[in-house]
């Protein structure tokens, strides 16, 4: 089978298994967010070095808690491509789907989500374009109740737990199901739009806000009404990738700035690029204040890319989890060989 043909194959068997499988939790979390573009922004739709892109993504989190119920497992696919880039000489638009799976401790406590996003990306100038996007998604949450362990099951004459013994608590817990919206906007920039994309000759800057889950959705998992609210988030992101002169490097900073309710996360890092003809490898580490040390490689082949990461906890977390934050897996697929891909292309220019 075609490497292509494989990518795809597995891509949608994942999907298929991620909207098939009901699963409340926490907004998904990936450290290797420029990874993840359709996470962090809608308006980036579109927006990249070629025709078609697709990402597969997998995180587990604290598996060193000694605790089996304790971890976090997040899936996630993710394509996006672009209309009209050939016919309008001032823009173009860019579309998107993401689907993702976030389940988490002996309840299973989890998140499935369908996302379509849509973006209008204008050129500015032969350098700069700027995009704005919108996103809509259809959430169900759930709890597995039959996990549920109560205090009245407890055998006092055996001192042990027993799930014969009738609890008088809920019994199954209905699935929470609403839609749930966000934007943003972006901005690009390209020095030099006569050099390849993937070479190492080049300066570009990215820079995004959105503002996610914007509607505030209810999620509501008991029978009395009941319901907590889902906070909006609001995210900074910068990212940029500086060629080294006479050198087959490249510098790539990344920066991140979340904040949902009174929540705060602060992700910083780089990496550092080093490519000969169609093969590049990267490595660096990312910062995650007051949580983790965050080492990443990244492998760039032809189209095709994998990054591996891995979260290492410095907050008081490491008492419980000996430092064993969670590995992180990512795969990119772009079309064309970005390696053949010119700036000019991406600005449409003649």
């Amino acid at each position: 089978m075609k490497p292509k043909v494989l990518f795809f194959a597995v891509a949608l068997n994942i999907t298929i298994c991620l909207l098939h499988i009901s699963s409340n939790a926490q907004d998904i979390h990936f450290s290797q967010f420029n990874m993840t573009p359709l996470v962090l922004n809608p308006a980036l739709a579109g927006v990249f070095e070629g025709d078609q892109r697709a990402f597969l993504n997998y995180k587990n989190q604290w598996q060193g808690m000694g605790m089996p119920g304790a971890t976090y497992s997040t899936g996630l696919f993710s394509f996006d491509t672009h209309f009209f880039k050939k016919k309008w000489s001032k823009g173009y638009i860019g579309a998107a789907i993401n689907a993702f799976k976030d389940v988490a401790g002996d309840l299973k406590m989890g998140t499935t989500q369908l996302n379509f996003s849509f973006s209008g990306i204008v050129f500015l100038n032969e350098q700069q374009l700027i995009s704005g996007g919108l996103q809509g998604g259809y959430v169900q949450k759930s709890i597995s109740a039959a996990a549920m362990q109560y205090e009245n099951q407890y055998n006092p004459g055996t001192g042990t737990y027993d799930p014969s013994m009738l609890s008088g608590d809920i019994g199954a817990v209905p699935p929470a199901t609403y839609g749930d919206f966000s934007t943003g906007i972006s901005w690009s920039y390209n020095k030099d739009k006569s050099t390849l994309v993937a070479s190492n000759k080049i300066v570009k800057i990215n820079l995004g806000l959105a503002a996610l889950n914007i509607n505030s959705p209810k999620q509501n998992f008991t029978a009395n009404g009941i319901t907590d609210q889902l906070y909006s988030r609001y995210l900074l992101s910068g990212t940029a990738s500086i060629g080294i002169k006479n050198t087959n490097l490249l510098l790539m900073p990344n920066a991140m700035l979340v904040k949902q309710g009174p929540s705060y996360e602060f992700n910083s890092g780089a990496l550092l690029r080093y490519s000969v003809k169609e093969i590049a490898v990267s490595a660096g580490a990312q910062w995650r204040l007051k949580d983790a040390v965050i080492p990443v490689l990244l492998i760039e082949y032809s189209q095709y890319a994998m990054g591996i990461s891995y979260d290492v906890n410095t907050s008081q977390l490491n008492k419980g989890t000996n430092r064993k934050g969670g590995i992180e897996i990512s795969l990119r697929y772009l079309s064309p060989n970005p390696f053949h891909y010119t700036a000019s292309r991406l600005y449409n220019l003649k």
